[in-house]
């Protein structure tokens, strides 16, 4: 199948990109059968026309990018996506921005900006994953980094002085928040995988390659799920703990059963052995 060119005549031209992220998951089917007036350029993914020469590409795990749309409409657009249940608000500084030059010689990838020949709807595609790819991790990397930070004065204590510092009730909220994190960015590492533009033309692997290289998304995905096994142990190790300091708990109490029983089993017998 051809490539598709998006916008002709518009080599030489440059394009500006805005991605931001919203709570929860878009849902596309949602989106256009509650706004059926913006015309439907891919229905997977989602890339809308809402205005001539203006492109939105709506990916499943939270994200929208912008392509050449002005202020207003980024508005618009994105009050309609936040009138959608059940996702929740765009995170406000979850926002990321690239410059798409279109009429280069080659396809190129720099630091925040893209050369490519022309503007195909493959290419779209493709950049625009990557980009929602970045901003997603922006927000993956936010809720792990929240969660260790909750973690690490924690882990100090039991560093440090050997018992957990924490009410048996703090301790278990902590580790359900840390189970939640990582439940929430497990579910959505699963859809970093390789675009299906790229399986059947060398240069768009290359282009997607390159983009993945530009944004470092491998590098930044392996940190995260190393952070997660690290939640996940040390949530394992409080639980230890927990458990621990329950059981002991528990013996306390049956010692201090038996003691009562010992002492009210003396209160009765020697008054009678001293009569």
């Amino acid at each position: 199948m051809p490539l598709q060119v998006l916008i002709p005549g518009t080599s030489p031209g440059r394009l500006d990109l805005v991605a931001d992220y919203f709570e929860g998951q878009i849902d596309p089917k949602a989106f256009r059968v509650r706004y059926p007036h913006h015309a439907v350029i891919s229905a997977n993914p989602l890339v809308l026309e809402p205005e001539r020469g203006a492109y939105v590409y709506l990916e499943k795990f939270g994200v929208a990018v912008f392509w050449n749309c002005s202020e207003g409409l980024i508005h618009t657009l994105e009050a309609e996506l936040e009138a959608l249940e059940p996702l929740g608000g765009r995170v406000a500084h979850m926002r990321d921005r690239l410059t798409v030059h279109v009429g280069a010689e080659t396809d190129e990838v720099g630091f925040s900006e893209v050369w490519v020949r022309e503007l195909s709807l493959d290419k779209l595609k493709i950049i625009s994953l990557a980009l929602a790819q970045s901003v997603a991790l922006d927000h993956f990397e936010e809720l792990v980094r929240n969660a260790m930070a909750r973690f690490e004065p924690v882990v100090k204590d039991l560093g440090e002085h050997g018992r957990l510092s924490l009410a048996h009730k703090e301790a278990l909220k902590l580790i359900g928040f840390t189970l939640e994190v990582r439940a929430a960015v497990l579910q959505n590492l699963t859809l970093f995988d390789d675009p299906p533009e790229t399986w059947e033309s060398e240069s768009l692997a290359h282009l997607d390659g390159a983009l993945f290289g530009a944004f470092d998304l491998e590098e930044r995905l392996g940190a995260i799920q190393q952070k997660l096994a690290y939640l996940s142990d040390a949530g394992a190790r409080v639980m230890d703990v927990l458990n621990t300091r329950k059981n002991h708990r528990l013996e306390w109490i049956i010692i201090g059963l038996i003691a009562v029983e010992i002492l009210f089993f003396l209160l009765e017998r020697v008054p009678r052995m001293l009569k």
